[in-house]
This record gives C-alpha cells, structure tokens and sequence, in this order.
C-alpha cells in the first residue's frame, strides 16, 4: 500500500461511494456511527477502508453503516 496511501479502496457494498474521512466524525471514524447518516448504529455492516491522516500520521480506518442500509445511501 505504499504507492496510493491517499487512494482509497473500491467499494463492494452496493457501489456506494466512500464519503471523504476529513468531513467524518469521531465517532463515526470510530465505528460507533453510521459513515454516510451519522445514526448511532445498532446493526452494522462494514461499507469501505479508507486512509484517514491525523498528526501528519496516515492510518486505513473501517467505516460501517447501517444494517439494512440507510437512506443516505
């Protein structure tokens, strides 16, 4: 993953584009909430791994959505 720290992953789950790390929330970079309507989640299921950078550090974070899917998507 050298080349393309700043590329994110393709998607699986139903094409739904990655939303961009720097406009998440804590929680929702932390899996506590929903990455595309922000709900607390209750049922997850994992959307993407995207490169977030915090303190000049990158780090490939998880975002999970709602189960079933939100209507954001």
């Amino acid at each position: 993953m050298s080349e393309g720290l700043a590329a994110q992953r393709p998607v699986a789950l139903r094409g739904i584009e990655l939303p961009d790390p720097d406009t998440l929330t804590g929680p929702q970079l932390e899996g506590w909430h929903c990455a595309l309507c922000g709900r607390r989640l209750y049922a997850d299921q994992l959307l993407g791994t995207v490169v977030w950078t915090c303190g000049g550090r990158p780090q490939e974070v998880e975002l999970w959505v709602c189960r079933p899917l939100c209507r954001e998507a």
